[in-house]
């Protein structure tokens, strides 16, 4: 369905590159950079594995970029994954890809993050209960997207541009003013099988990476989809990788792994190590600031796949509703009571667990939708190619599979409960489709 027009009861296309930019980059750096590199060091205790895994996870994050940036601009739709697995693979799979977003790999993450922001909202006040602030966190930013989709956008917009000038001068300051104390050496492993501590490592990197294909999900609001979405998708990717690598580098140029391992907050331990307390509480506000732009777009994102899959049969009617400014308001009060829920858990190391366990099952079969397009579709328009087909995306799949492996290997515990909400989805995502006279195919 084409949303151009006029319609106010349609998503409108007023989305340009540079808003995409920012969502992708708004909803990547956020609670991953800022919380998960005191776990990375705790599982790895080495400054040389701690950068390579962030390169890895970067490297894998880039090339899925390119893949999906292909099928987002042959179908420029709202939800994102959801469109490609279902044109792929059919109803059930579409179910899956989009269900999966909404209640794990999207709703895990607004829940994390609204827990960060409450742990910080504590460090700064130095009380304060978690869950109950996550509550309030989640609270303020319905009420923000009530407002519609261009007041969240100027928002978003100009919380990214304050978010990315913050993180270069972190990184600028740590890298200037470090002795470059976490490069003197270190154990190899933090504790624990070596290749245990790398697929956890992984998995915290991968949370921290994830979100490089969210504007997708906004691709009936973006204007020119072909051409503008290949270059929000690969240009973020981009982005984020290179800002992700300075920060780590900050880190340790101010702290040894030992240090950072298991601290809330490694950026303001940096900064207050080498420039005062004084320094790493106003690093401990700009966090603040980083941590709510990511939120944000959680809210604008997810309440699209519902709506997407409100259109297509596989949700409640009522999410495909949209409201005079253009924001699909039961969606939005969906998102916003699961997303709730979630986080007055205070739980962020397992939800972040076992959202990528999901999240990395989910994207195989969906990247696996690429070539499974090429073949039964080949008359669809592609503005976008894939360089190096058929050689990249093979070498992406094959990546995801091994980490999959890894995965299944030393963390049994979390592939079985990943395993089985994946598992729960696609008999939910059946019987739907047997309900709807769609087949099962």
């Amino acid at each position: 369905m084409t949303t151009t027009g006029d319609d106010p009861r349609r998503l409108h296309r007023v989305l340009r590159v540079r808003d995409g930019l920012a969502v992708t980059v708004g909803i990547v750096i956020g609670a991953g950079i800022l919380r998960t590199p005191g776990l990375i060091a705790g599982y790895l205790g080495n400054a040389w594995l701690i950068l390579a895994v962030w390169v890895v996870g970067s490297l894998v994050a880039g090339l899925s970029t390119l893949v999906l940036a292909e099928m987002a601009a042959a179908l420029p739709e709202a939800g994102g994954k959801y469109v490609y697995a279902r044109e792929a693979w059919g109803p059930v799979m579409g179910f899956v890809a989009g269900w999966s977003e909404l209640l794990v790999t999207r709703g895990f993450s607004g829940a994390s993050k609204a827990v960060v922001i409450a742990e910080y909202i504590r460090l700064l006040v130095g009380r304060g209960n978690v869950p109950i602030l996550a509550g309030g966190v989640v609270l303020g930013f319905f009420f923000l997207h009530t407002r519609g989709l261009r007041a969240s956008t100027v928002f978003q917009n100009v919380t990214t541009a304050v978010k990315v000038l913050v993180i270069l001068v972190i990184a600028a300051a740590g890298i200037w003013a470090g002795d470059m104390a976490g490069f003197h050496g270190g154990a190899i492993s933090g504790g624990g099988s070596f290749l245990g501590g790398l697929a956890l490592a992984y998995l915290a990197v991968s949370f921290a990476c994830y979100g490089w294909e969210d504007a997708a999900k906004m691709a009936e609001e973006v204007r020119d989809p072909g051409r503008a979405l290949p270059r929000i998708l690969v240009g973020g990717a981009i982005a984020v990788g290179v800002l992700y690598l300075l920060m780590n580098v900050s880190f340790l140029a101010a702290l040894t792994p030992a240090q950072m391992a298991g601290s809330e907050l490694v950026a303001s331990d940096a900064i207050a190590g080498v420039f005062g307390h004084a320094a790493g509480t106003v690093v401990v506000v700009a966090s603040l600031l980083i941590l709510i732009s990511s939120g944000n777009v959680n809210f604008l994102g997810m309440p699209r796949v519902a709506y997407g899959l409100s259109r297509n049969g596989l949700a409640f009617r009522a999410l495909g509703r949209v409201d005079e400014r253009g924001t699909p308001r039961n969606a939005l009060y969906f998102i916003s009571a699961w997303i709730g829920l979630l986080a007055v858990t205070g739980r962020f190391e397992l939800l972040i667990q076992y959202m990528m366990v999901v999240a990395i099952t989910v994207d195989s079969m969906v990247l696996l939708g690429y070539f499974r397009l090429r073949a039964t579709r080949p008359e669809m328009a592609r503005p976008f190619h894939v360089p190096g087909h058929p050689w990249v995306p093979g070498l992406t799949i094959a990546l995801y599979v091994a980490i999959l492996a890894i995965l299944v290997s030393t963390q049994p515990g979390l592939a079985l409960g990943g395993g089985a909400m994946v598992a729960a989805m696609v008999v939910a995502g059946w019987i739907v489709a047997r309900r709807r006279g769609a087949g099962v195919g």
